[in-house]
């Protein structure tokens, strides 16, 4: 985005918000000019002065994608490895409770079980299904995910043993 789209929208936030330039300035803590030289496009508008400008007139910036819906940014608590980096993104995160078969053939136990697995992108190994709305899940996500298999074998237990020929 130019310079002069940044000044637009700070223009548009401050007429939306019914402000003048003098009011607009007072509630962002800048000087009369300074705004107006944002305004201008003389001088390049400061993040924090915009997101200020736009919370101003009850506005805020959104990332979209091209079929329009709104894409939210990488979360903070996304789930780390063991050594608590994030997990490139080359590779496919997955729950620790969907074992890669390298760790069924040959387990660690050496080390702390980790927090998730991961596969390369694009390769057979590829999930079943999907573990959160991003591509990298949450720790709370995969938590919720654990209480709801946890959950599920406790129904399979409390429903008893199932005969030949009982239908899933």
């Amino acid at each position: 985005m130019g310079e002069l789209e940044l000044a637009g929208y700070l223009v548009r936030s401050r007429r939306r918000a019914r402000l003048s330039q003098r009011e607009m300035a007072q509630r962002l803590g800048l000087a009369h000019s300074t705004l107006a030289s944002y305004e201008r496009g003389a001088r390049r508008v400061p993040e924090q002065v915009l997101a200020g400008a736009l919370s101003l007139a009850g506005l805020r910036l959104a990332v979209l994608d091209d079929a329009g819906h709104e894409v939210l940014p990488f979360p903070e608590d996304a789930v780390r490895d063991n050594a608590g980096r994030r997990f490139p993104a080359h590779l496919e995160v997955q729950p620790p409770d969907r074992l890669p078969r390298e760790a069924i053939r040959s387990p660690r136990y050496d080390r702390h079980p980790p927090r998730a697995w991961y596969h390369l992108r694009g390769t057979a190994q590829g999930p079943a299904e999907d573990v959160g709305d991003r591509e990298h899940p949450t720790t709370l996500e995969l938590a919720l995910r654990q209480q709801r298999l946890r959950a599920a074998r406790a129904a399979r237990r409390a429903a008893g043993p199932r005969s030949v020929g009982q239908d899933d």
